[in-house]
């Protein structure tokens, strides 16, 4: 397999595996690279996937579609990302949207021989699928942070709930976050410009203080 431009032995799903059982892996999980242009679209809602992605270069947006077409962000993936795992595990269509925001290499994987244990089973299969488990139970935990941020009242509560999550993730009040301002509303289902005003409305307190997408609670 042609080398990326990520290190393979950083990744949580290839935790535990030395480098020279690579091969064997990529041919368990029948891994193919592929190439997307910037604003293309990889998998869309109602899609049924036999295979998840791993970012190797780029960026992809997982998206929310509302039946007038408009877009809800639900995560920007960065090199070493999964998606459309949990799908492709549980055979389920999709009900979100992938598509790329930079021009992006893909590797596509097929989990189905991951579950399968048998005579002929790939020997190091067993630590991977362990390595998947663990990742999916990680997600339901993120998802489950973003419904705690939607299922306040008011803006304001979603906007503080947010980045009191992200100064714990960094353990520090002064952190930067993935999203700018038009993918941060999207994340909280909001307006851009109602939390423009919200934010600007926290700084003049003395809540929060920020500088584009650095921000520091005080």
């Amino acid at each position: 397999m042609e080398k990326n431009k990520i290190d393979f032995r950083s990744l949580p799903l290839f935790y535990g595996i030395e480098e020279s059982a690579y091969r064997q892996v990529f041919s368990c999980l029948q891994a193919e690279e592929k190439t997307y242009r910037k604003g293309e679209r990889i998998l869309s809602p109602g899609d049924f996937s036999r295979r998840f992605g791993l970012v190797c270069s780029g960026a992809v947006q997982i998206c929310r579609e509302d039946p007038d077409g408009n877009q809800t962000l639900l995560s920007q993936l960065l090199p070493g990302n999964l998606f459309a795992e949990a799908f492709a595990c549980a055979g389920r269509p999709l009900t979100v949207a992938a598509e790329t925001s930079e021009q992006s290499v893909i590797l596509w994987m097929n989990p189905e021989h991951l579950f399968s244990f048998g005579e002929r089973s790939c020997p190091v299969h067993a630590q991977v699928a362990g390595n998947l488990l663990r990742i999916l139970a990680q997600k339901n935990i993120f998802l489950t942070g973003r419904i705690q941020h939607l299922s306040c009242r008011s803006l304001r509560e979603k906007v503080w709930s947010f980045l009191s999550e992200q100064a714990l993730l960094a353990k520090s009040n002064t952190f930067t976050i993935s999203f700018n301002r038009q993918q941060m509303a999207d994340y909280l289902a909001a307006d851009r410009s109602a939390l423009s005003a919200v934010l600007c409305r926290m700084q003049k307190e003395g809540s929060i203080r920020f500088q584009k997408n650095r921000f520091t609670l005080l």
